[in-house]
């Protein structure tokens, strides 16, 4: 049989900790809150943080219009949609990082002489030929801007050395 103080001792807890974890989420989205715990055999409810500041709550709540009220509701759905798409997004960024890294690893086993040219399947050669045009077309764009850098650099001495 349960003891009547143990019980009012485990409700007293569960209604701490309730208040904390009410606290806690009022800080943390700044928002009110308050609680109005019904407990079975009590005719008074248990009030959190006070009577006063839950009746300017709840009268505040109840004074707005129904838009109002769900006007920052999000849906679960929507929410858990939103959160799975930017999962698979970055899957597939992390996906498409290991296949360039992994062909850059073949690229330089292939160049080390580790592996042979002929072991490579079409899809890793083709991938090898566009790794090559993409670090062509990045020492292509190295190769303008030193131009660019050393043709900046070298007019205004030319012009200080003509006058």
């Amino acid at each position: 049989m349960i003891n009547n103080s143990d019980e009012s001792q485990r409700k007293a807890r569960r209604i701490t900790s309730l208040s904390k974890q009410a606290n806690d989420l009022s800080t943390l989205c700044d928002i009110p809150i308050a609680l109005i715990i019904f407990s079975p055999g009590e005719t008074n409810p248990t009030i959190w943080p006070n009577e006063d500041e839950a009746k300017v709550i709840v009268t505040r709540y109840l004074s707005h219009t129904e838009n109002e009220k769900f006007k920052n509701l999000v849906k679960l759905e929507t929410y858990f949609s939103s959160k799975l798409e930017e999962k698979e997004n970055n899957i597939r960024k992390t996906e498409q990082r290991n296949k360039e890294k992994k062909i850059e690893i073949t690229f330089n086993r292939l160049y080390e002489g580790k592996v042979n040219i002929f072991d490579l399947d079409a899809t890793e050669i083709n991938e090898l030929l566009k790794l090559s045009a993409l670090t062509q077309d990045k020492l292509d764009d190295r190769k303008k801007r030193l131009e660019q850098q050393s043709h900046t650099s070298q007019s205004p001495s030319l012009l200080s050395n003509i006058e």
